[in-house]
């Protein structure tokens, strides 16, 4: 990260190769470009223009530009906008009004973009039609002293300046500062305050599986599993020589409930004594430090064919299988047993049918010879 110790001078900024350190900016002059005004003015621009002319030379710091305005469109608003075009920038062209509301009085102004002195014309063919140019100045700075205060600043036609490799400043104003570049450390707390939401969830998941009132793996091996692959993970110890060798040492504790929470104030301090340290100890996911072993830990929960939640899901959905097809085959005995019983009800019925037949002959039988007895037979 970096910082300036007066934002109203300079504005600094860094970018990964800067060397850290503290740096001082002494702003002699901030600077200032170099304008040049039309000598003559228009009552309305969108209609009127400050020279009849289809094309015109403009140069500016030793560079020569030939500006051509639409050519059914001969108004200062356009003249204003091939310029710019043209010029891409280095050139800035503007309306300015020197008259009043009621009657106003508008001029074409042109500034150049560079600070320091640059004479600005505009040739519409017939000669110049600017007014003398307001000459501007070069930024000058000294860095860290130097140039020392018997030689001339540095100067610069930018108020844009590289300090240092990876280090630039943007001056505003004359004045001293210190520039400071340092290791930012938000980036590795943001990292560290979202692997705590994380852990904290899952660890109140896993616990949520335990005891007499626990969840659907209540009871399941897989919930000691997870809980020992986070109480590892918490546990890890660097490997390297640095002052930081454990998660504590990062600002990272645990409070009476086993709830993780984070420090940062707690990391800054490490990372401004010993960010090798720091770094070393986070390692990185293929290399070595804490982060290895989080991605070990974690493939050794969520790996498609060795993790531990895998492989779990793997063993009920094969128990899951196995009763049903237990329950399919005892369905089967079922429906056999019902086809049996069927079978024998039917047969069953039938008999008794055919026993009711027997007995209906008999009991005639018996009638006919109760009734050939009664008459005397």
């Amino acid at each position: 990260s970096v910082s300036s110790s007066d934002t109203t001078v300079a504005t600094a900024t860094a970018s990964s190769g800067a060397t850290l350190g503290t740096y001082s900016l002494e702003v002699d002059d901030p600077g200032s470009q170099s304008a040049a005004a039309s000598t003559a003015a228009v009552t309305d621009p969108t209609t009127q223009n400050i020279s009849s002319a289809t094309t015109y030379t403009l140069t500016s710091n030793g560079q020569q530009y030939t500006i051509e305005p639409p050519p059914d469109a001969n108004t200062l608003t356009s003249l204003v906008s091939a310029i710019n075009t043209t010029t891409q920038g280095a050139v800035q062209a503007t309306i300015v009004n020197i008259g009043t509301a009621s009657q106003p009085n508008y001029e074409l102004s042109l500034q150049s973009s560079s600070y320091g002195a640059a004479d600005i014309t505009l040739d519409d063919g017939t000669g110049n039609i600017l007014g003398d140019t307001s000459e501007g100045s070069p930024v000058t700075y000294r860095v860290n002293g130097q140039p020392d205060g018997t030689q001339d600043p540095l100067s610069s036609d930018s108020r844009t300046l590289t300090l240092s490799p990876g280090l630039s400043a943007t001056v505003l104003a004359t004045g001293n500062i210190g520039i400071t570049v340092s290791q930012s450390t938000s980036n590795i707390a943001s990292a560290i305050n979202s692997f705590v939401t994380a852990y904290n969830a899952a660890s109140t998941a896993v616990a949520g599986q335990r005891g007499s009132s626990g969840g659907a793996l209540a009871g399941q091996s897989v919930v000691n599993m997870l809980s020992q692959s986070l109480q590892d993970l918490t546990n890890y110890t660097g490997t390297g020589t640095g002052s930081i060798q454990s998660i504590a040492d990062l600002g990272l504790t645990f409070d009476r409930n086993g709830v993780l929470s984070f420090d940062s104030t707690v990391l800054s301090a490490a990372a401004a004594s010993d960010f090798q340290g720091v770094m070393g100890f986070l390692g990185s996911a293929t290399g070595s430090g804490f982060l290895q072993a989080a991605t070990g830990a974690m493939n050794g929960v969520l790996d498609s064919t060795s993790g531990t939640i895998p492989t779990e899901i793997n063993s009920v959905a094969g128990e899951v299988l196995d009763a049903t097809n237990q329950i399919s085959a005892d369905q089967d005995r079922v429906d056999m047993l019902q086809q049996n019983l069927t079978a024998q009800m039917s047969a069953a019925d039938a008999l008794i049918a055919e026993m009711q037949q027997q007995y209906s002959y008999v009991t005639g039988l018996f009638t006919a010879m109760t009734s050939n007895q009664t008459a005397g037979y």
